[in-house]
């Protein structure tokens, strides 16, 4: 399998946002949020991820196939003492399993070294399950912290990840 990391740029704008509905679909399970009265979740601008070079937005493919997306972020998006945070990481449900997330991730790392933050809910066991078999499979300490965020009314336990990549990260498959 081929697994490439693409920027995603205003060109790309209509598909990256109906890609971000089916994640923000998937998400709806956590968040509780509901769709909009025009039947999609309400989405904030996506212009500033192609227009701030401090937001680096990339679509996840396999054999040229668009499978998912990767938003990583930088200062001043970012908590103080951190360089990147991954902000969304979604890969459709036919290929999840395979790896996929796992190399992106890695692909993303080699071009961003540095202190990260990745946060999730709570609940979301496969997100919470992802990240830390994946630290652990590249021998990675995080520092765990807990929190919670209001949304929609409801307030929501979440976790958030804070570890470093080295400049040389090795993905030990």
């Amino acid at each position: 399998m081929n697994t490439k990391i693409q920027k995603i740029t205003e060109a790309d704008q209509e598909c990256f946002v109906n890609m971000f509905n089916y994640y923000l679909y998937e998400l709806s399970a956590y968040s509780l949020e509901d769709i909009g009265t025009n039947g999609t979740f309400e989405m904030d601008d996506t212009s500033p991820y192609y227009q701030d070079e401090r937001l680096h937005p990339y679509f996840i493919k396999v054999n040229e196939n668009l499978v998912g997306f990767i938003l990583i972020t930088s200062p001043p998006y970012v908590a103080e003492g951190v360089d990147y945070s991954v902000q969304e990481l979604f890969i459709l449900p036919k290929y999840r399993g395979m790896k996929i997330a796992k190399e992106a991730a890695m692909r993303i790392f080699r071009l961003f070294p540095g202190r990260y933050d990745v946060g999730m809910f709570k609940s979301n066991a496969k997100a919470v399950k992802f990240w830390t078999n994946l630290l652990s499979s590249l021998n990675i300490a995080a520092d765990v912290k807990e929190g919670v965020v209001e949304i929609a009314g409801n307030t929501l336990s979440t976790m958030a990840l804070t570890f470093v990549i080295q400049s040389e990260v090795d993905s030990h498959d």
